[in-house]
């Protein structure tokens, strides 16, 4: 009998199909828009970005030169009246030094202002807003010795400028930080001169006296008029919690008085919300404030926007988190060696409703640098495409679920070293619970993967312990459009570059993992297109107990103790409290999760708190040290994004890993 040829097409079909049931068959491309979110973004880690963001063809519009070789914070003003564009850029020390002695009053160079009568076309620099002289605020003894990080205003045919000052007896230690805080100063032009009024929120107060015990020094603040009153979006920092806090202040005029501190966001909290982030400065546009930030982790590419209608500003609750992540790519130009650096984006939407924004960097002589770039409001990201950089530190980013034989095929350009994982299932987290954090090094072991440099290929397999095996490499002639497929031809993987096959063999490790991009250090990668085939299971991240530490904002020397080459914890290390009173924090995404933890003598219970909720109480106590196991779990969580909370109750705590499922 004639088996007709639909037949056989819609059997095969079908058994392709049942031979996926069991788990999913994956054919995607993840360089799309659509699988933009499938993509793991982390303020360390990295952050692959799909932004639409176009620069300025003549950056940098400055470039630091001493003694202020850095001029790396700034903001971006349109003036209503005149229509014309101003930048107001801030001259640091390198290192953000202060001035050696009193002789030199730097005042009147340390806010340069830039001038655009052309919408952005050409810029011209004016000068210093301020003038020069001794300038003594209400509340200080010592002259005002900088005058940074400003913002302006204009209402009523004022220009109001805010500003982060510190006089002559400031210092970075704990008992000189006070010198400073965020003051008022006012002129009849854009232009200036600006005239200092007065101190409008002192660090003095918090400095024996901080908000929720850690923070003590006000900064980098935004002023900002809403329909019903006039708002001060800013930070407060912490010193050694490496914990960072947006307050808001409100008053009916720029003068004041103006109320007490609200704590908007930070790591205090027990809902989810990414750490390391420091927010300057704000914009409104549709009575709407945006609240963008960056990341202060070692490399700075993570940006996040919070958001709150203008009425509802000094109620913590009603700001949300509208962007996270994929807002920002940094490219292979010596002006942004170091990436976006300093804060993030300054800017504002024009008319034609394009983003315009000032964003700075640094460059390879470790020169600040001011640069300007632009996005259509409506259109921020691309329809095909992402960027994913590491500049002072490598970047790591990954796909969900575990695959065991995937194929992958893959069309990118690419500058420095660049590595694609598979079968990875290293754990994940930052080396340090601090600002200026990088990869912890055991996110490069338990996998394989492909390196590609400028020159050369290889295949390396790297155990849990951390040691390598080059499988094969060879010479490589970069273009500008790299092309890796990577097949599986009977029991044997294929690797070709450029359509020439370079390597064909059996890999080690092939258990089921991770499919991963890695961007080392001054490195990068914009993928066109990232097709990836393979029976797709669920997978999981094991993140490590410094995310925990991260994400609460812990202070390392009083509260915590490191332990390290003990076998019972799951990869060697941990931390055990010193006080009763620990708390720690991971913010993740994902379906379910197993919380894992030795138990020892000399600890006591502690509360778990999913989301702002108590779920339960474990005991972590044991007369003889036992190994790490999973202590508590959950499936099947209502939402994506949550928050783990592990709080000592009852006696001191010890830390692991979370591992966290698709």
């Amino acid at each position: 009998m004639k088996i007709p040829k639909n037949f056989v097409i819609v059997l095969f079909a079908a058994l392709y199909i049942l031979s996926c049931s069991k788990d999913q068959c994956v054919r995607t491309d993840f360089a799309l828009l659509s699988q933009k979110d499938n993509w793991l973004r982390h303020p360390v880690l990295g952050d692959p970005s799909f932004d639409s963001f176009s620069r300025y063809e003549k950056n940098p519009v400055q470039r630091g030169t001493p003694p202020f070789e850095w001029p790396v914070n700034g903001f971006l003003f349109h003036d209503p009246v005149s229509g014309n564009e101003y930048i107001y850029a801030s001259q640091y020390l390198k290192g953000y030094a202060r001035m050696p002695d009193k002789t030199s009053t730097i005042i009147d160079k340390t806010c340069i202002v830039f001038r655009s009568r052309d919408q952005g076309k050409t810029w011209n620099k004016l000068g210093p807003v301020f003038k020069k002289g001794n300038i003594i605020l209400e509340g200080e003894k010592e002259p005002v010795m900088t005058a940074l990080d400003a913002s302006v205003v204009y209402d009523e045919g004022k220009y109001y400028m805010l500003f982060g000052f510190s006089t002559f007896e400031f210092d970075w230690q704990p008992d000189k930080n006070k010198h400073g805080g965020l003051a008022l100063a006012v002129s009849d032009s854009p232009e200036g001169p600006f005239t200092m009024e007065k101190i409008v929120i002192s660090s003095q107060p918090y400095n024996k006296n901080p908000v929720f015990g850690k923070y003590n020094r006000c900064y980098a603040g935004t002023l900002l008029k809403t329909q019903n009153n006039w708002v001060i979006t800013f930070m407060m920092d912490s010193g050694p919690f490496f914990s960072w806090g947006l307050f808001a202040v409100s008053a009916s005029s720029p003068e004041g008085p103006w109320s007490e501190p609200v704590l908007i966001r930070g790591c205090e909290g027990d809902k989810y919300y990414p750490p390391l982030l420091e927010y300057f400065p704000a914009f409104m546009y549709n009575d709407t404030i945006y609240a963008p930030a960056t990341s202060v982790a070692i490399n700075r590419n993570f940006q996040c926007i919070l958001k709150v209608p203008s009425r509802e500003a000094m109620t913590p609750g009603k700001w949300e988190l509208s962007h996270e992540g994929s807002l920002w790519h940094g490219i292979n130009r010596e002006n942004e060696f170091a990436g976006i650096w300093g804060q993030t984006f300054s800017g504002f939407i024009d008319q034609e409703k394009r983003f315009k924004v000032m964003f700075p960097s640094l460059d390879p002589d470790n020169q600040g640098t001011i640069n300007l770039a632009s996005v259509p409001w409506n259109a921020l990201y691309r329809e095909r495409g992402f960027v994913f950089t590491g500049h002072e530190g490598p970047s790591f980013t990954t796909i969900p679920g575990f695959y065991q034989y995937p194929e992958v095929n893959a069309s990118f350009s690419f500058y420095g070293t660049i590595f694609f994982a598979m079968n990875s299932i290293a754990p994940a987290g930052p080396d340090y619970p601090k600002a200026n954090s990088s990869l912890h090094e055991l996110m490069f072991t338990s996998q394989n993967r492909i390196e590609l440099s400028e020159n050369q290929w290889a295949i390396l397999n790297v155990c849990q312990n951390g040691k390598t095996d080059t499988i094969s490499k060879g010479p490589f002639t970069k273009k500008a459009e790299t092309t890796l497929k990577m097949t599986r031809l009977k029991r044997e993987t294929l690797v070709s570059l450029n359509n020439e096959l370079v390597w064909k063999g059996k890999l080690e490790n092939t258990d089921r993992g991770r499919i991963g991009l890695y961007a080392m250090k001054h490195s990068g990668i914009e993928m066109q297109s990232f097709k990836v085939s393979g029976e797709n299971h669920q997978g999981y991240v094991t993140w490590l107990y410094t995310e925990g530490l991260l994400g609460s904002g812990a202070n390392m020397k009083r509260d915590w103790a490191f332990i390290k080459d003990d076998p019972s914890f799951l990869y060697g290390s941990g931390v055990v409290s010193k006080v009763d009173t620990a708390r720690a924090k991971w913010n993740f995404s994902g379906s379910g999760f197993d919380l894992y933890c030795p138990r020892m003598p000399g600890l006591g219970t502690a509360e778990i708190i999913l989301n702002g909720k108590t779920v339960g109480e474990i005991n972590l106590y044991a007369e003889c040290p036992e190994k790490s196991k999973v202590v508590y779990s959950m499936r099947s969580l209502p939402q994506k994004k949550n928050a783990l909370v592990l709080k000592g109750k009852d006696g001191k705590i010890v830390l692991d890993c979370l591992r966290v499922y698709d």
